[in-house]
């Protein structure tokens, strides 16, 4: 039988108006970012990494092992990191790595993850996640992979290689989002959103233009 999928409802002019949107600080900390240089420097107790069937490549489809949503009553009022953020209201971002790890194979949550970042100094003081850390975490057997430009092209190589692409956009609201894409085909881009539970993924009906920023998280090759 095939699956059933839910769709966004975004509304044509709210495609990524980055050129009308003034990004602020406060948006940017909504599940914010920053490419700190990277450290040296690997936690006491790297997040377990289980044997698991390898992540297919050469395709534009992911398995979808793993779904997490950042408001779960399990992790939704803890900080990140030493911030006052709290994972309910700013952690798609750390939720949506998460996922991508734990899809990866390793043995993770947002909980879990939160705690492994603090461990290794990975938030700036405002909570935002400094790329590094996912492979400080990890002891080195993965990492986010920092683009500048956003394109086809990027995403669809980076599920080709087995490494799961994390994508900002922005809400109706205007917020900055994070989701992380599993496949792509004729409807759209098919994600775990960290604030939609569903039991399927979602189908964003946009193409790429629509994304401000990707970091894919895979292996470390």
């Amino acid at each position: 039988m095939q699956r059933s999928f839910r769709t966004y409802g975004l509304e044509g002019p709210m495609i990524i108006r980055a050129a009308l949107i003034s990004i602020s600080a406060a948006l940017l900390n909504a599940c914010g970012t920053t490419p700190l240089p990277p450290g040296s420097d690997y936690p006491s107790s790297a997040i377990p990494q289980p044997q698991m069937t390898p992540i297919p490549r050469g395709g534009l489809s992911l398995p979808d092992r793993a779904a997490f949503l950042q408001k779960d009553p399990r992790w939704g009022s803890e900080r990140l990191g030493k911030s006052s953020d709290t994972m309910a209201s700013d952690g798609c971002l750390v939720t949506a790595t998460s996922m991508a790890l734990a899809n990866l194979g390793f043995q993770t949550n947002p909980s879990d993850l939160n705690a492994r970042l603090t461990q290794t100094d990975s938030f700036t003081p405002r909570g935002w996640l400094i790329w590094d850390g996912i492979r400080k975490v990890t002891a080195g057997r993965a990492e986010a992979i920092f683009y500048d430009d956003v394109s086809e092209d990027i995403i669809n190589g980076c599920m080709m290689s087995g490494q799961y692409p994390l994508v900002q956009f922005y809400l109706k609201n205007g917020r900055s989002h994070w989701a992380m894409i599993l496949r792509r085909d004729t409807r759209g881009y098919h994600m775990r959103d960290p604030l939609r539970p569903s039991k399927s993924p979602l189908i964003f009906p946009r193409d790429s233009n629509a994304f401000k920023a990707v970091r894919c998280v895979g292996l470390k090759s």
